[in-house]
């Protein structure tokens, strides 16, 4: 994430802010919410600084929600964070001091630090501050990211040694079908002699090849959807993705929970659809879920169902949403969603590292049969023949 470094005017003078940001434009935005922006300039290098650990941000926003709770002033609150604990949690503390004094909300801070606040638990957080709530939108947030990255510790392990037992597989039998291979095979020693058989070796070795190089092309085709394409063209890659079983609940259940609970949040709280669902439409980011909340505006204003309209959404919980009868009822369903997303992407993401890893375990099995029956094999034949 680019930063800049933006000089703001404020009642104690100049001052500079440093905030994370994709642009000039949203540089300027956030820094205006400190005073009148003088100028902005995009910081080059490497900023090496590590951002806060998961074990740190979850102490961070669980301290900060109990006493927020207990009605503590969240500008003491940080200023007893800040005296208390050392380290990042002191760092961090201290500098969200700084922007809440500067008059911005506890939601509009963690946003500008995006080196220690991911953009989810960010989102989180401001969808909980919707309601008057904060301490609850910390906790919750806290307890999500927790949850999250206890299962991503695991699975994502796995993942990475599958992929890079894959990748060596495919690497392997390249080296075997394009060079190893064919020194021996074309070897005049081994291609001459009676008894040596070599010919189906070559075969196997190509057929393998093939199939490998297709699924590393579909695997990255799969990845690059769901990382820059999801960026370069987010409401195709979504459609495209939501066609792919399985896939898609790996890609799309994170920002579903997200979305679905601001939305529940909102309306709990008393606010009438229609503004809840402009609220969150306005907040979402590009993509499928973002033109159901669209479309779901639309029938709302026109006085028809809105749940009909989010496509993306299963029929089962289209019809739970339909049959909800009164505004505590829709908070309570789209609380149970919510949910239902973040439990179905826990089960995906356990399930998908065992399936990559038996992938790869089967490919570098076959990778290392190619390479024995197109260099070992033809001189066990030929010592056969003697």
């Amino acid at each position: 994430m680019p930063r800049f470094d933006v000089r703001v005017a404020t009642r104690k003078g100049i001052k500079s802010v440093i905030v994370d940001a994709m642009d000039a434009k949203e540089a300027t935005r956030l820094g205006a919410k400190q005073g009148r922006v003088t100028s902005v300039n995009r910081k080059f290098g490497f900023d090496l600084t590590p951002g806060m650990k998961t074990g740190d941000r979850y102490t961070w926003m669980i301290r900060m929600s109990t006493l927020m709770a207990s009605k503590y002033g969240t500008a003491e609150g940080l200023k007893l964070m800040r005296d208390t604990f050392g380290g990042s949690i002191k760092k961090v503390s201290a500098t969200m001091l700084e922007r809440i004094e500067s008059g911005m909300d506890m939601p509009t801070a963690m946003e500008q630090d995006r080196r220690n606040f991911p953009g989810t638990t960010t989102a989180l957080v401001k969808a909980g501050s919707a309601t008057g709530e904060t301490w609850r939108a910390l906790r919750h947030a806290a307890e999500f990211e927790y949850k999250m990255a206890n299962v991503h510790k695991g699975s994502m392990k796995q993942v990475y040694s599958a992929i890079g037992s894959f990748l060596m597989a495919g690497g392997l039998m390249l080296g075997t079908t394009m060079y190893f291979g064919p020194m021996v095979l074309d070897n005049p020693m081994f291609a001459n002699a009676e008894g040596v058989d070599v010919e189906w070796a070559r075969a196997v070795g190509d057929w393998c090849s093939g199939i490998m190089i297709v699924l590393m092309v579909i695997f990255g085709i799969f990845a690059w959807f769901g990382t820059i394409g999801r960026q370069m063209m987010p409401d195709l890659a979504d459609k495209i993705i939501l066609k792919i079983p399985y896939y898609k609940d790996l890609i799309l259940s994170r920002n579903n929970h997200v979305t679905l609970y601001r939305l529940g949040l909102l309306i709990g709280s008393g606010v009438r659809i229609e503004e809840a669902l402009s609220l969150t439409e306005a907040s979402s980011p590009r993509g499928a879920l973002k033109a159901d909340l669209q479309r779901a505006l639309l029938a709302v204003r026109n006085g028809k169902p809105w749940a009909k309209a989010m496509d993306t959404l299963h029929d089962t919980d289209k019809a739970a949403l339909s049959t909800s009868t009164n505004r505590d009822d829709i908070a309570n369903t789209l609380d149970i969603l919510a949910n239902q997303y973040s439990d179905l992407y826990i089960q995906r993401i356990s399930t998908f590292a065992p399936a990559l890893g038996s992938v790869a375990a089967i490919f570098m099995t076959l990778a290392g049969g190619v390479l024995f029956i197109q260099t070992i094999l033809p001189m066990l034949q030929l010592s056969a023949s003697y």
